[in-house]
């Protein structure tokens, strides 16, 4: 009954959260065309509504085209260099607000206003209709309602935005990240047509949104070796593109861009620079006539400020598109104009009026914001100009409203369950008060970071101190035994180090790469890199198999586990193997200095599964595997039932857990980065360390709650994990999947990031259960269960009312949406990874041993 009453509060817990959720990410506050007419000002004496200077529009979006990829000497794009140097092309360094994901992005380009917070969630939601702004303004629907044919090809973000604008479309899932290729030949294949003279002629606005160098990115990082000859590729459409419309119609308007950048490893969403760095580029024929200044010649050398010619806000770009070609400038825009391209104008009073557009837009929002109509600034250049940044400053300041009453019922509700939580802990623990009252001191101490910024940004120091205190309290308080083992103490202290080195993570300095011993792997020579980690792996799988051995019942059952073990060890670390190979080296060019079993290797894979592309591959083995995992965790989970039931064999079931937790790491390795496979090989090591040096877990349960607890967080940061979207890792989101499908996909992304917090949960249950007489496990099973469950309830009640208080204190901070709002995320997760796997998994593992 208990268990009911504590999943039910688990479950209000969850849903008071979200209900917070929802009132803390606002909405935006947009105008309606009522308001604009009420708001309007008149245009004053003498303005004349400025001419079009293009009546053709190529939008070519390379998908987290970063401002280097495009204009340094880095750069493999080398016919958009020449661009630049001829004239035809202006180029910019666009600041991407975040958050720095796709479908935020895409709405800041197309209405000119800052994206809600809440988009980074609905970007991976494809399926997902409520972001549609169909019955929003854009520039989308400004050439839709002026009669501009608009054809689509790429992303299908696109049609979830504008699902009625495209005369032409087909998309192309985003979120399928395993794929290089695929999904941008699926847009040049309709340039044949499309650029052809019959083909211009169905459309006056052609839009190609570009995936695969995205791709790359999330796999192997903006240094990957696929990330040059993806260039060279973007490089040749703009030049085909160039040649077929730019230079054959001078009112064409050709516009190369990213719609957010990448940081170091690959990830976006945060708001570091690289992320926030996108390029732009115009090219038209009418720019090498009025020959800009840019004072800077491509490539520019390379630097980690991103800073390559003038630097602009992207949300610009909208205001510029719908005056360059004569529409009306969406009413919700926060974009200026940008003033290098006044010089397409020739006369001051054309320039005049561009800034006199772009102002009485601006302006009506800043009338409505002030509930009063006021007066129109001086009409001079200068004058316009500063008006216009003045207003976009404080329009940007103030878009988005929060709903209090929301806020304040989730916040009511969570406080309730805290209370309640509270009473639960005391009653429970009142014959142990002592260690009850310890365990709050801990969670409102841990809790008390939320108030800065810096805390919540290096939140893995934390975890590390307190993980460091409570082991070497373990060890102090063992040294006078004289049954410690001092070869677990060193092995676990030696372990903990290196899992700490093993990803310095950190926003701040996740990107240092001398920092991480991660990184190590990826920048070894052809030579020696493969040989050191196909050792590690080899060290890993015979951690695991000693782990497994050791543990191993007698009888015929013993047989069954080991051929699952062996079919689920070899072609996982074979994948792991082909995943390092492909994406720290360019086998294409670097296969002769790799040693000459590493090309044999790729070379029989690719003949036992009659496949030659590495990613598919890959995906032909999870494919398989997901059938042997399922079968292998039913059986595991069931075997001790059916011993005692159907074979009436009662015999003690000791394996039974070490098992679990064997099949369990195999399918977490699967779904971690390659770089991060040795680091279960440094876990066993912790683990079993902890576990020789423990005591009896039936007379001091709460210290194993606490050491599973202090690991599941240390864990998720040195994984490389941190507080910010950008280090969300999508590299095994689509293991054994060969389309996007946002439920399986979404819950491969979430193993793949919280395997480390999932391994410390089965593997609370070994280690508790291994310090209990075999003879007493079923009579105190549910209690050692009910102690980590009451316990994990306390925690994340008090860690997560003082978030939330925090939150709403800081509401008007200055990194409430760069810092704050992705730790709330990261606390949902949390939640959700205590109801499911802490709560709902170990119920069931624990219900099955008998």
């Amino acid at each position: 009954m208990r268990f009911l009453l504590l999943f039910g509060l688990l479950l209000l817990q969850l849903v008071s959260y979200l209900l917070f959720c929802k009132g803390f990410f606002p909405t935006k506050v947009l105008l309606t065309p009522a308001e604009v007419d009420e708001y309007r000002t008149r245009e004053p004496q003498g303005y004349v509504e400025p001419q079009p200077q293009f009546d053709q529009v190529v939008v070519m979006v390379i998908d987290a085209l970063r401002a280097d990829f495009l204009f340094s000497n880095k750069s493999r794009m080398s016919f958009a260099h020449n661009l630049l140097n001829t004239g035809y092309g202006i180029g910019f360094t666009a600041f991407s607000n975040p958050p720095t994901v796709t479908l935020p992005r895409l709405k800041g380009i197309t209405t000119g206003s800052t994206p809600n917070f809440i988009d980074a969630v609905l970007n991976i939601a494809e399926d997902d209709t409520s972001s549609s702004l169909g019955d929003q303004d854009s520039w989308i629907k400004q050439m839709f309602i002026n009669g501009w044919k608009i054809n689509m090809f790429g992303d299908d973000t696109w049609h979830k935005l504008f699902p009625n604008y495209f005369a032409k479309t087909e998309g192309t899932a985003s979120f399928y990240v395993s794929d290089f290729t695929i999904v941008d030949n699926n847009v040049t294949r309709h340039l044949d047509f499309e650029l052809s003279d019959e083909g211009k002629m169905h459309w006056d606005c052609l839009i190609l949104h570009y995936l695969g160098l995205d791709h790359i990115g999330h796999r192997g990082g903006p240094d990957s070796s696929n990330m040059p000859e993806k260039q060279k590729e973007m490089d040749h459409i703009i030049e085909r593109i160039f040649n077929e419309v730019t230079l054959k119609n001078p009112n064409s308007l050709f516009i190369v861009m990213g719609d957010h950048g990448m940081n170091d490893v690959g990830n976006h969403g945060g708001s570091s620079t690289a992320e926030t760095s996108a390029a732009l580029m115009f090219v038209s024929q009418k720019f090498k006539k009025n020959k800009p200044d840019t004072h800077q010649h491509a490539p520019i050398m390379w630097n980690d400020n991103y800073d390559y010619f003038s630097r602009i806000d992207q949300i610009d770009l909208v205001p510029t598109l719908s005056e360059l070609i004569g529409i009306s400038v969406p009413i919700n825009n926060l974009g200026a104009f940008i003033p290098h391209l006044l010089d397409l104008y020739q006369t001051e009073e054309e320039k005049r009026n561009i800034l006199i557009k772009n102002a009485l837009q601006l302006k009506v929002l800043l009338d409505k914001s002030h509930k009063m109509i006021s007066s129109f600034p001086k009409t001079s250049i200068p004058e316009l100009l500063e008006y216009i940044q003045d207003a976009k400053y404080e329009l940007s300041k103030t878009s988005s409203a929060y709903n209090y009453f929301e806020i304040y019922a989730g916040l009511s509700g969570y406080f309730a369950l805290t209370i309640i939580a509270f009473v639960l802990f005391g009653l429970y623990f009142k014959r142990r008060f002592s260690v009850a009252f310890l365990d709050v001191v801990f969670f409102v101490t841990y809790s008390a970071n939320f108030i800065a910024s810096s805390f919540v940004e290096e939140e893995h120091h934390m975890w590390w101190f307190f993980t460091s205190l409570f082991v070497l309290y373990i060890v102090m308080k063992h040294l006078r035994s004289s049954h410690i083992s001092w070869f677990s103490v060193i092995t676990m202290m030696v372990g903990l180090r290196l899992l700490k080195a093993w990803n310095n993570s950190g926003q701040k300095y996740n990107m240092k790469s001398n920092m991480k011993l991660s990184t190590y792997i990826n920048q070894m020579s052809p030579k020696t890199g493969p040989n050191v980690y196909g050792g590690l792996l080899f060290l890993t799988f015979l951690t695991m198999n000693i782990f497994v051995n050791v543990h191993m019942a007698e009888g015929i059952y013993t047989h069954i586990f080991q051929v699952l073990f062996t079919m689920l060890s070899l072609p996982i670390g074979a994948s792991k193997m082909l995943s390092f190979l492909t994406e720290a080296y360019d086998i294409n060019n670097e296969a002769l200095n790799m040693p000459g079993w590493s090309n044999r290797f790729i070379s029989t894979l690719s003949e036992l599964t009659q496949l030659t592309d590495v990613n598919k591959i890959n995906n032909f083995i999870f494919s398989v595997l997901q059938l042997v995992w399922l079968s292998a965790l039913i059986i595991q989970l069931i075997q001790p039932s059916i011993s005692k039931y159907i074979f009436n064999n009662r015999r003690s079931t000791s394996h039974y857990l070490s098992n679990i937790l064997a099949i369990f790491s195999f399918i977490l390795i699967s779904q971690t980065n390659y770089a991060n496979v040795p680091i279960f090989f440094i876990l066993f090591f912790i683990l079993n360390g902890f576990k020789a040096i423990s005591p009896n877990s039936t007379t001091n349960s709460n210290i194993f709650n606490l050491f599973t607890l202090l690991m599941q967080n240390l864990t998720f940061f040195q994984f490389g994990s941190t507080n910010s979207l950008s280090s969300v890792d999508l590299t095994n989101s689509f293991n054994g999947l060969t389309s996007y499908n946002m439920f399986l996909s979404g819950l491969l992304t979430y193993t793949c990031n919280w395997a480390g917090p999932i391994f410390w949960t089965v593997a609370h249950l070994y280690m508790t259960f291994s310090k209990v007489p075999q003879e007493k496990v079923q009579a105190v099973k549910w209690k050692l269960l009910y102690d980590r469950l009451i316990f994990n309830f306390v925690f994340y009640s008090t860690s997560g009312l003082l978030l939330l208080v925090c939150a709403y204190h800081l509401r008007f901070h200055l990194f409430i949406w760069t810092v704050f709002s992705p730790k709330i995320l990261y606390f949902l997760s949390w939640l959700i990874c205590n109801l499911v796997f802490d709560f709902g998994l170990s119920t069931v593992i624990v219900a099955f041993y008998v």
